[in-house]
């Protein structure tokens, strides 16, 4: 039985409404088959609509921005898009990336810094979890010396904060916990400090630490260098920030390294904390432990801190744990 010419123009139009609908389907589909790890996406104030969604393509994380248009309008979502910073994939379908750009951001986020963490780590851990943009507190740093005062601790913060909100709570939870204890010896209170950063850094356990911070003490006071790599780490970090967030790995020149947190060049105490301790190193730098050792090192093999009363001792040492 032949078709009909109404027939035929009537299975046209629904072939194409079909072929349309599935052209259209296929632009809201994520742009990788395979799932992919999700990037920070901005949308800025002003951005617009339309803005939204070039940047939106830019950024490869959609197909078709006529495609996402239409979507968008024709599910209300259009006017809902919300200024802040925003985790998307290019794994997830359109409609999936357009739900969360019109919700109200990531909300409320729960962060845990840990003990020894630096400015630029506490930065990168920050903008990761979209409560800051990166670079943002390494820049305020820059204005108000923070380092030592970043207090490691879990806190809960709001995505796209103001970095100053952020500075505060740490600084008041500073003040809570490790002011008391400061307190104590206010005389010899920012001494103590950048002793606590270095002594986090150099030694996991409370009771190594309290036997280095008299190590470090007896230095001191017989006008010995310190001789401590983690400032060499961080005098090489502060030339390659925003760059590195962690402490770059160190060659014999870096030790000639023209930088006041060399402590292998300049004897005493470096300028400022190298890193933000907990009130387990600060203790330990409060109750120092007398001992007859002058050198440690720590086995790369167990993390034990080993100790020497020589340097003769410290050199066959080395030899032994770190084949030098």
């Amino acid at each position: 039985m032949l078709f009909s010419r109404k027939n035929l123009l009537g299975l046209s139009i629904i072939l194409l409404v079909f072929a349309v609908a599935a052209v259209f389907v296929y632009n809201l589909s994520p742009v990788s088959a395979t799932s992919q790890a999700p990037v920070t996406f901005e949308i800025k104030s002003g951005d617009g609509f339309r803005g939204t969604v070039s940047h939106l393509y830019a950024a490869g994380l959609i197909r078709s921005p006529l495609a996402t248009e239409v979507y968008m309008l024709v599910s209300g979502r259009a006017l809902e898009l919300k200024p802040g910073l925003y985790k998307l994939s290019t794994s997830e379908w359109t409609s999936d990336i357009t739900r969360t750009i019109a919700g109200a951001g990531m909300g409320e986020v729960q962060v845990t810094i840990p003990e020894g963490a630096n400015v630029y780590q506490i930065d990168s851990v920050l903008s990761g979890a979209l409560v800051i943009h990166p670079g943002d507190l390494v820049a305020f740093n820059k204005k108000i010396t923070l380092e030592g005062q970043l207090f490691p601790d879990t806190y809960n913060f709001f995505t796209d904060a103001n970095v100053s909100s952020v500075v505060q709570e740490f600084l008041t939870n500073f003040n809570a916990k490790a002011g008391p204890l400061l307190a104590s010896d206010t005389k010899n209170a920012d001494q103590d400090l950048i002793l606590a950063s270095i002594v986090e850094k150099e030694v996991p356990t409370q009771a190594d630490q309290e036997i280095v911070a008299g190590i470090l003490l007896k230095r001191l006071r017989a006008g010995m260098p310190l001789d401590i790599d983690a400032t060499v780490c961080y005098a090489k970090l502060m030339a390659a920030a925003p760059m590195a967030a962690s402490c770059p790995s160190l060659s014999a020149a870096d030790f000639k390294l023209d930088s006041p947190y060399n402590t292998y060049l300049y004897k005493g105490l470096p300028p400022g904390p190298i890193s933000n301790p907990g009130t387990q190193a600060i203790t330990a730098v409060l109750h120092p432990q007398a001992s007859l050792y002058w050198y440690y090192l720590s086995d790369p093999a167990t993390g034990k801190t080993i100790f020497a009363t020589t340097l003769a001792e410290q050199e066959a040492n080395q030899r032994k744990y770190l084949k030098q």
